[in-house]
């Protein structure tokens, strides 16, 4: 195995009907302790008959868990005109309504109106959908009747029951304290969990190939209707589509890569070697984890690649560590890092077309022949050209032929001449 651990990892040592014990009722002081406890009890499948319920992670009762209220289906016409069973997807809640209005309609109008037929839309709330929001979405889209308003199961939304209550509140105190950033908010633990390894089971989705990922309150700034990005993804068969990428801050994360080392060297057989793969990308030339992400706030992510065996043990080893709660592991982080791992350099491709505006960031194509043509953003503003920008050096791997085009629409426009260089070299 090609990477290291740098800190020992500290085994713990008690007696045999004490572990069973940890194993069923999980009160975890630290993070070491909580990766070495899910090994053993994973291996050793240890499980009592008073905890029978929930000897399945919530990764493995999704078999059985089932929309209680709202939409539980797309019916096979809404596929009937698309090119790919693709489809838009958003977790919203009910007080949100304005925001996700504009960003609907933002979308329609820069690209799912302009077809002959559109994708459909699939949101999910964690709570029951008001009539009013459901009424008023619907007039948001081109067509309302591919709107689908699902609820997000209980099952997979609260806290798993190995989880301790009250280390949970005390890591969100910490985390505030250090000015971590929504770690205070219960509802955006879940919220990452949530969307890093389970909402892909809601039935919702049962027929849906690609998926493209929305965050609520984004605005998208170019027009794409003459290039379709979902089919793109599947005529090139690409896993991941994306178009930022940048630094997340270590703070809310400092064990997402030792837990994601420990795993890497007990499932060895799924890790591809990193010359095939992004790994380069994200750790520096000391072998040390740099923080890099892709942005999830528009990604467009095959839906099989997320249900993959190896992606769901994966999620489920980082779910039984408990990160999502006791830190501030976000999708981002965990989905980038498994695609590091498990896909090709080649399943990957950057939209360099598909501008838009979010809380954190823009982006916003470096070409002249789409700013004049098809967008309304400004280039000064992308994310590209910011400091804690990962988006070059992964552009360079995953669509090098891309480089050459930023470097003269620098050299031209932003008169970066040192940018451009750096750009190219």
């Amino acid at each position: 195995m090609i990477y290291s651990i740098s800190n020992s990892w500290k085994y713990i040592s008690i007696s045999i009907g004490l572990i069973i014990t940890v194993c069923v009722i999980n009160t975890r002081s630290t993070i070491d302790t909580d990766i070495n406890l899910y090994n053993f009890c994973h291996q050793n499948n240890f499980s009592h008959k008073e905890h029978k319920t929930h000897e399945l992670t919530e990764s493995g009762q999704v078999s059985h868990i089932k929309a209680r209220t709202g939409d539980s289906m797309i019916h096979d016409y809404v596929w009937d005109g698309v090119p790919v069973k693709g489809a838009f997807y958003m977790v919203v809640q009910n007080s949100d309504l304005h925001n996700a209005r504009a960003t609907i309609r933002s979308l329609e109008d820069r690209f799912n109106s302009r077809l002959n037929t559109s994708y459909p839309w699939i949101l999910l709330n964690s709570q029951p959908f008001t009539r009013k929001f459901k009424k008023y979405a619907r007039l948001a889209a081109n067509d309302p009747t591919k709107v689908f308003f699902g609820q997000i199961d209980l099952n997979a939304w609260s806290l798993p029951y190995w989880i301790d209550n009250n280390r949970v509140e005390t890591a969100m105190k910490q985390m505030l304290h250090y000015q971590v950033e929504n770690s205070d908010s219960l509802y955006y633990h879940q919220l990452q969990r949530y969307q890093t390894g389970l909402f892909m089971h809601h039935s919702l989705f049962d027929t849906v190939e690609y998926i493209w990922q929305v965050e609520m309150g984004t605005t998208y700034t170019c027009d794409m209707f003459q290039n379709d990005p979902f089919q793109k993804m599947k005529d090139s068969k690409k896993k991941i589509g994306f178009a930022l990428a940048s630094t997340e801050s270590s703070s809310g994360m400092f064990s997402l890569w030792p837990a994601s080392l420990q795993f890497m060297k007990q499932y060895s057989q799924w890790v591809l070697p990193i010359e095939k793969t992004i790994m380069s990308w994200l750790i520096t030339s000391e072998r040390e984890y740099n923080f890099c992400n892709i942005w999830t706030s528009f990604q467009i992510v095959e839906t099989e690649f997320l249900k993959s065996p190896e992606y769901q043990i994966y999620f489920q080893y980082l779910d039984y560590v408990g990160g999502f709660f006791y830190e501030r592991w976000t999708t981002a982080s965990v989905r980038s890092i498994a695609a590091a791992m498990f896909l090709k350099t080649s399943d990957l491709h950057f939209f360099e077309q598909v501008g838009y505006t979010e809380s954190k960031g823009e982006h916003c194509p470096l070409n002249e022949e789409l700013l004049e043509s098809s967008c309304t953003c400004q280039y000064q503003n992308t994310l590209d050209l910011r400091p804690n920008s990962c988006n070059i050096e992964l552009i360079r791997l995953t669509n090098p032929e891309t480089i050459n085009t930023m470097v003269d629409f620098a050299k031209s426009k932003l008169n970066l001449k040192e940018e451009a260089l750096n750009f190219a070299s």
